[in-house]
């Protein structure tokens, strides 16, 4: 083994890693450091070598500790980026040596005061499960959608479910069109897309900043792309942002006005959006799952664009289980009527939701396993 280390989002070992692999947007240092700015956390990866071809790289966002807890300055946690990040590796890296490998995070985590880890896995660019065996816990949250871009117009259109084909049919002729990188539309879609939370109940969790979106478009350049569909009368029916890098487009979040709900216009959207992916020469585009990695509505609308699918995990690490527990204790001393759930990781952060606001005023790592979950019809 050559070195373990946490590397910043400016270190140009992260960027030279990717460059030439397949990989995912999620993996990008740009992403993370913009995600950083939603999930208040700092950029960071996880980066080892263990032969001089042989390596991995974990995208992370390192998190202060609630201050109510009552922990030292220097305790944190980690948490994946939003999205479908995980560990990458180079080609053929034996699984052998791989557990060897992120076993080494373990050593890495404790040299800077991470106490546990809740790493989201990329199902399109997936290593073994197994590699994460006596780490930590790793949790199926069920199946993301995808479409293999090597097919041809004709297969996607014979995949796609015979309602959302009469639907795109008939937006067509009402008069509905897509547009793609028209940037003027960028404040409308940020405020479409507020508006769909809002209609949706959503937690906090998928409320984003106006220096979140503006740092999107600064940081990622031409790896993200906005797609609009426009109704009979030139306004803006519905739009997605989608991020797009090392062979992967990724479908990140969308909305619908209300005036157009009925007609369903992402269908429109993402039957041009697979179309427009393909000619880039990408391999694969990633629908994404349901709300909260659970089958449902959402999901079903997803795969009447694709019967493909993948499933997605995440990783519950804990690095120091005495810090670990003494900080659940804390947090269940502060709240001791609250009933316990035993499946929110990490059990510290547990949402409390305050009389006023409720559950959805908490921005938490397990609030949503699921990224994509609010690319909504």
């Amino acid at each position: 083994m050559n070195s373990a280390t946490l590397v910043p989002a400016t270190d140009s070992r992260w960027r030279r890693f990717l460059d030439g692999k397949p990989h995912d947007p999620y993996q990008l240092p740009e992403y993370a450091a913009v995600a950083a700015l939603s999930e208040c956390g700092a950029a960071a990866a996880f980066y080892a070598e263990e032969r001089e071809q042989e390596a991995v790289l974990m995208p992370l966002l390192l998190r202060e500790l609630p201050p109510e807890l009552g922990a030292p300055a220097s305790w944190r946690d980690a948490i994946s980026p939003y999205g479908y990040a995980g560990p990458i590796t180079t080609t053929g890296f034996p699984l052998d040596r791989l557990r060897r490998t992120l076993h080494l995070l373990a050593d890495v985590a404790r040299e800077h005061d991470i106490v546990s880890a809740f790493v989201r896995l990329n199902p399109l660019r997936a290593i073994p499960t197994t590699a994460f065996d006596q780490l930590g816990t790793v949790v199926n949250h069920g199946q993301v959608v995808y479409i293999d871009l090597s097919k041809t117009l004709d297969e996607f259109w014979a995949e796609t479910r015979v309602s959302h084909r009469q639907d795109i049919v008939r937006l067509k002729r009402l008069g509905y069109t897509v547009h793609m990188d028209d940037w003027g539309d960028y404040p409308e879609f940020q405020a479409m897309y507020e508006m769909t939370m809002q209609r949706r109940s959503a937690s906090a969790f998928y409320y984003f900043s106006d220096q979140y979106f503006t740092g999107l478009r600064d940081r990622l350049g031409d790896k993200l792309h906005l797609c609009t569909v426009r109704g009979p009368d030139g306004d803006i029916a519905a739009g997605g942002l989608f991020l797009v890098a090392g062979g992967i487009a990724e479908y990140h979040l969308s909305g619908t006005a209300d005036a157009h709900r009925n007609k369903a216009p992402s269908k429109l959207m993402l039957d041009f959006a697979r179309g427009w992916a393909k000619e880039l020469g990408l391999s694969f585009m990633n629908l994404g799952g349901g709300f909260g990695g659970k089958a449902g509505s959402l999901h079903d609308f997803k795969r009447g664009f694709s019967p493909l699918q993948a499933d997605f995990h995440t990783v519950r690490i804990v690095f120091d289980q005495h810090r670990y527990d003494e900080l659940t204790r804390a947090r269940d001393q502060l709240h001791p009527d609250e009933t316990a759930e035993d499946a929110f990781f990490p059990s510290y952060r547990r949402p409390h939701p305050s009389p006023q606001e409720g559950r959805a005023a908490v921005r938490t790592a397990d609030a949503s396993p699921e990224p994509n979950a609010m690319a909504l019809s």
